[in-house]
């Protein structure tokens, strides 16, 4: 039995579609843990929303975007690679049937799992439950200063787009997941995850990148034939990619 946990997807239907069809492949794995913002950037948020609500094998938290489309605040115009345009496409591509199972979406999973503590959330949050919209120094000290009051042996967390792990085994273990839909390539990726207690007495965190391949051709056509707000302002940013209608591939 093991966890495949993957998150920050932000519309790129291929690869959520190339790591779905290869966990279901791994019989190893047992649960899901999807870590939020299924939408925007990409092409495809409310088919990436409709194909996460199919499978109920994933365990979906909210991300920060998720939470804009249903709590509308100040924020939105704060973003740095899209700003309210963007959001406003993305809110009116989405139907009711996407609106309600974002609504469904709980901030955080806790499970206990072969004796630790694991938590699963997008990323800190406020007093309000709002995702916290900065980002925080990858540091032990401030992980512990944002996660420090969970009852948790192990967190996983998205928004953060760049992958980490700070491993304790006394204290608090950190997995920044990183994005697996905002890639510069043709490979996307999921987190392993397992508990080993077969060395010695104490247990081992099994915890590995697992990499995938997906169709990146079908997503850059879409992305670039698509007329996405401000796709050339975050569009190299998260893709890899400039997306103008004149630039060759």
């Amino acid at each position: 039995m093991a966890i495949a946990v993957f998150g920050d997807i932000h519309g790129n239907l291929e690869a959520l579609e190339a790591i779905l069809k290869h966990i279901k492949k791994n019989r190893k794995i047992k649960q899901v843990y999807f870590l939020g913002d299924a939408i925007t950037f990409g092409p495809d948020s409310s088919a990436c929303l409709k194909l996460l609500s199919k499978y109920k094998f994933v365990h979906c938290v909210t991300g920060n975007h998720e939470q804009r489309m249903v709590r509308y605040d100040s924020s939105v115009a704060t973003m740095t690679y899209a700003g309210i345009k963007h959001m406003e496409y993305i809110f009116h591509s989405l139907d009711n049937d996407d609106l309600r199972f974002i609504k469904s979406m709980p901030n955080e999973i806790k499970i206990n799992y072969k004796g630790f503590n694991v938590l699963f959330t997008h990323y800190s949050l406020n007093e309000q439950g709002v995702v916290r919209d900065d980002y925080e120094e990858f540091t032990e000290a401030q992980l512990h200063k944002l996660f420090g009051d969970k009852n948790a042996d192990i967190v996983f967390f998205g928004h953060i787009h760049s992958r980490k792990i700070i491993i304790d085994e006394h204290g608090k273990s950190y997995v920044c997941n990183g994005s697996s839909g905002c890639v510069k390539g043709d490979t996307t990726f999921y987190t392993y995850f397992d508990v080993n207690r077969a060395i010695g007495d104490e247990p081992n965190l099994d915890i590995y990148r697992v990499n995938i391949k997906f169709n990146r051709k079908k997503f850059d056509e879409k992305m670039k034939t698509q007329d996405i707000p401000e796709k050339l302002n975050f569009g190299k940013f998260c893709f890899g990619k400039d997306y103008s209608p004149d630039t060759e591939e």
